[in-house]
């Protein structure tokens, strides 16, 4: 089932330099605070319809990533302000209340406009 959907619509400079690091800080483009443009991916915005939990999939484009662990505030974040931040680090128990934890594998982290990014049971 499919609980969330968007699709990434801007980049921040600085945002790239995070995804070495495993992070990538999400926000609605609409919703998002302006001193937190450099450092974010912007998307269009979308209803997440069911909670994320541990165990569901994430797709940015077509790589999968399985949610390992999720901050008692990720869920309503996101269906506030679309933001959230997503930790590659194959953490089994949320570190900050915003953050999704997902696994993290070998292969280079990339993100590109026009991608979707979505999150199924």
């Amino acid at each position: 089932m499919m609980k969330y959907e968007v699709t990434v619509v801007d980049i921040g400079e600085l945002a790239k330099k995070f995804f070495n690091e495993g992070t990538v800080v999400l926000f609605s483009k609409k919703e998002m605070p302006l001193e937190m443009k450099e450092i974010s991916v912007m998307h269009n915005g979308g209803k997440l319809y069911e909670d994320i939990k541990a165990g569901d999939k994430l797709y940015i484009g077509e790589k999968v990533y399985t949610v390992t662990a999720v901050g008692e505030k990720a869920n309503s974040n996101l269906r506030l302000m679309g933001h959230v931040c997503l930790k590659f680090d194959n953490e089994k128990s949320a570190k900050m209340p915003g953050y999704i934890h997902l696994e993290r594998d070998s292969e280079p982290f990339c993100i590109e406009i026009g991608q979707k990014i979505r999150v199924e049971s």
